[in-house]
């Protein structure tokens, strides 16, 4: 005759093997401290940073962020957020990491049996936007783990400030460049008037030379001599020469004399313009440089971006596995084998 199964006559008879129960976990909890001696338990020390950014103001000074973030930039969160991963990135840099690691070698001689590999296996750096940060090192010792946080902190915000200031230095080289191409647009505009009113007034010379003395000019022929230089961008100090423009009814002679005389002035100016021009393309070829060599020493990072240390001092410990979580586990897993054995041991009494 089949026996019908009870739920309430299996934890009955599982409560009346409590001992077993109670050996298992003893056991598991026995096994979770053992682990804690033979794996030894590591430290996580902790330093935070400040990180800001004015991001309506970076979208202003940075000009075309798209262009060297090499992702589409639309408004001030998609900024924000190349910022925040650029910094991110900057901070487990290789040259970042051998600084820290040059540095832990000269403090405390442990650090020589550590790679730089290992080193930066051991750092981590959390965080959800700008604001805090959290710089953590985590190793078996504490004292060698907060050496490494305070270690690492100090070469990032080095190397951060001076990637800010070459960041600020490339923007202001930016604003110069600016202002080349302005002058340089300005001067060339200045530089082709003036050439193509010596252009006319060549013209108008041959023309009035092969006229008869003594046959004055209409009106319509004195006032287009006169345009092709009023219409140029021309000194104020030229006044003396409008001055001295013949007046209507003037003879050929008259106007001739008059183009000799600002011919050269002309001359003169257009050749100080082309000067200036080229002056500002070597200016203009410098100036390139030293932005190129800023923007890339800035690592891509903000002008406006500001870092600082929270605290300097305080370290915060915390240990990642304790060793009271460890027997606990054990006992869960011990308790865990035991009800699979007994349920096991069900299943086969069930079968046979």
């Amino acid at each position: 005759m089949q026996i019908e199964w009870s739920l309430r006559d299996e934890i009955l008879r599982a409560t009346q093997k409590w001992p077993w129960l109670v050996l298992f976990c003893i056991v598991g909890g026995l096994l979770g401290w053992t682990a804690s001696l033979i794996w030894p338990t590591p430290y996580r020390a902790t330093r935070e940073l400040f990180v800001g950014l004015n991001v309506y103001r970076s979208l202003q000074d940075d000009g075309a962020p798209s262009d060297y973030a090499g992702i589409a930039i639309v408004n001030a969160n998609d900024y924000k957020n190349w910022q925040m991963a650029s910094l991110n990135s900057l901070i487990f840099m290789d040259s970042v990491i051998d600084e820290t690691h040059r540095r832990l070698k000269e403090l405390d001689p442990y650090w020589n049996s550590v790679s730089q590999a290992g080193l930066a296996d051991s750092l981590h750096v959390y965080w959800r936007n700008a604001g805090k940060w959290r710089m953590v090192a985590e190793n078996t010792k504490f004292e060698h783990a907060s050496q490494a946080v305070a270690i690492w902190q100090d070469v990032v915000l080095e190397t951060v400030d001076r990637a800010v200031l070459e960041s600020q230095q490339a923007m202001t080289l930016q604003y110069q460049l600016e202002s080349i191409a302005d002058n340089q647009a300005y001067f060339s505009y200045q530089s082709e008037g003036l050439k193509k009113s010596l252009e006319i007034l060549r013209l108008a010379k041959t023309e009035l030379s092969g006229r008869p003395a003594g046959s004055p000019l209409d009106s319509h022929e004195h006032w287009e001599i006169w345009q092709s230089v009023a219409s140029s961008d021309v000194p104020a100090k030229w006044k003396w020469l409008f001055d001295s423009f013949p007046s209507i009814g003037a003879f050929p002679e008259d106007y001739i004399e008059w183009i000799d005389a600002i011919i050269p002035v002309i001359e003169q100016e257009t050749a100080q313009l082309d000067s200036r021009i080229q002056s500002l393309i070597i200016q203009e070829q410098e100036v390139s440089g030293l932005f190129s060599q800023s923007f890339q020493q800035s690592q891509g990072l903000s002008p406006n971006l500001d870092i600082d240390a929270i605290s300097t001092t305080r370290t915060q410990q915390t240990i990642t596995r304790p060793t009271g979580e460890l027997v606990l586990t054990g006992s869960i897993l011990g308790l865990i084998l035991w009800l699979a054995l007994w349920f096991s041991k069900i299943s086969l009494r069930d079968r046979f």
